[in-house]
Formats: C-alpha cells, sequence, structure tokens
C-alpha cells in the first residue's frame, strides 16, 4: 500500500535521511525505530507531505503522492497521531472527533456554521460514539480537553485519527509521556483497533516493548540510513542494530 523509494533529505549541511526504502503493506502494522536522530520522524513528515524530499519517491497503492499537500493525503486515507499532543484545548472530546469526522466527508461549511445550522447529524454522532466506545472515552465524551490527563488527551488524538477511517495510520510516538501502564493500555488498544479496523500502521516508538507488541515487522535506521529490517527478534540481534542500540563494537 505504501512504498517509499530513495527517500532523501537534508537540513542545511545535516543529511538527515538518505535514501530510505520502506514499505507498509495494506492491513501489516510496521515498527520504525533507531536511537534519537535516526531520521524517523523526518520519514514520517515526507510520507505525511509536511516536507517536502529533496529526492525519492513516495506512493500509495500505487500512485505518486510525492507533490500532494498534506490535506490531499489524508483524504486519500493517511492518518496521523503526532509526538506532541496536537489537541483543541476548549473543544469536548467528541466534538474533536465530529469536526475530524465532517473534515473527512468533506461536508464542513463555514455558512451553515454561521448560520447555527452546524449541528452534528444522528448519523455522525453514533459514529463519533462508536469510535469513542473503541477506545474507552464514552464516559468523558463531553469533557473539554484541557481537563483531561496526559493519557486521555493521547486516546483523544487517537480516536480522531480513526474516526476518519485511514487505509494506513502513522504513529508517531505515540506513548510518549506516558508512563508504564499507561503505555501497556495503549499498546493493546493500538494493536486491537490495527486488527480490527483492517489498518495498515506505521508506527515510530521508542518504548520497545510496546513496539514488539504492537508490529508485525521492524525496520531500524541510524543515522538517517535503514540499517536492519525484519521480525522484532530479528532486528534486535542483528549486530548493526546492536551498535546503534549500545554502541557495540
Amino acid at each position: 500500500m505504501l512504498a517509499v523509494r530513495g527517500l532523501t533529505k537534508r537540513f542545511g549541511a545535516t543529511l538527515a535521511v538518505a535514501g530510505v526504502d520502506l514499505d507498509v503493506a495494506a492491513g501489516e502494522s510496521v515498527g520504525l525505530v533507531g536511537p534519537n536522530g535516526a531520521g524517523k520522524t523526518t520519514v514520517f513528515n515526507c510520507v505525511f507531505g509536511q516536507v517536502r524530499p529533496d529526492a525519492g519517491t513516495v506512493e500509495l497503492d500505487g500512485h505518486d503522492i510525492g507533490r500532494l499537500p498534506t490535506w490531499r493525503r489524508a483524504r486519500l486515507g493517511i492518518g496521523r497521531t503526532y509526538q506532541r499532543l496536537e489537541v483543541f484545548p476548549e473543544l469536548a472530546v467528541r466534538d474533536h472527533l465530529v469536526v475530524a469526522l465532517r473534515v473527512h466527508h468533506h461536508g464542513a461549511r463555514l455558512w451553515r456554521d454561521l448560520l447555527g445550522l452546524g449541528a452534528p447529524t444522528r448519523d455522525e454522532l453514533a459514529e463519533v460514539d462508536s469510535v469513542l466506545d473503541a477506545v474507552g472515552l464514552s464516559d468523558r465524551a463531553g469533557v473539554p480537553v484541557a481537563a483531561l490527563g496526559l493519557g486521555a488527551c493521547r486516546l483523544v488524538e487517537l480516536a480522531r485519527a480513526v474516526v476518519a477511517k485511514p487505509r494506513l495510520l502513522l504513529a508517531d510516538e505515540p506513548s510518549s509521556g506516558l508512563d508504564e501502564h499507561e503505555t501497556g493500555e495503549l499498546a493493546r488498544l493500538l494493536r486491537s483497533l490495527q486488527l480490527a479496523r483492517g489498518m495498515g500502521m506505521l508506527l515510530v516508538e521508542h518504548d520497545l516493548a510496546m513496539v514488539e507488541a504492537v508490529v508485525d515487522r521492524v525496520v531500524v535506521m541510524d543515522l538517517g540510513r535503514v540499517v536492519s529490517s525484519g521480525s522484532f527478534h530479528e532486528v534486535m540481534s542483528a549486530r548493526a542494530v546492536q551498535r546503534a542500540y549500545l554502541g557495540a563494537p
């Protein structure tokens, strides 16, 4: 479904990504891991269109999407969560999902909101409430996000991405800031949603226990390059990966 070929990106004199090849099949969960500065988030940003690569291609279902803006890629079925929380503090939990659903359905109309005609439909609320139930936020649907803890905010961001029914979910360090228990719960939820909805998923994550629990295959980057790819246990035993993580000779 996703095919990245020869992806290269420089920031001044720094070569952040150097000729990376990466694939995610339909319904497959792939972990993208590596030490800090390996280039993982830059790859994400190139796939989602927030950064334009200097070379290489990004294809979705065989179509080159490298020149499409971010919103077009989202409407083609790519969803994303962020390492740094990106939420609207004043909006209630349910409203986050309603906004995402309307944008995905191309149904948001400014004039309707200005005239007070923009209330959610029964079908929209049913779809939103189904996702809230799936992530365990039904009891906080009307609560402003500003009143929630970090763990619940992570769930809001995940639910907002999932309600648009992405075919490919890009999850950028979703456990950032969470404790061990919250990370374990989030890992189980991510895997459950990914399998139940048949989504492809590309996960950037430093918590390797979470990666092991969530993905089918792991791609390891170091200094902008892919150094290993395979099952979790295969790549963790590779010499190049041990050098990247542990400085092993």
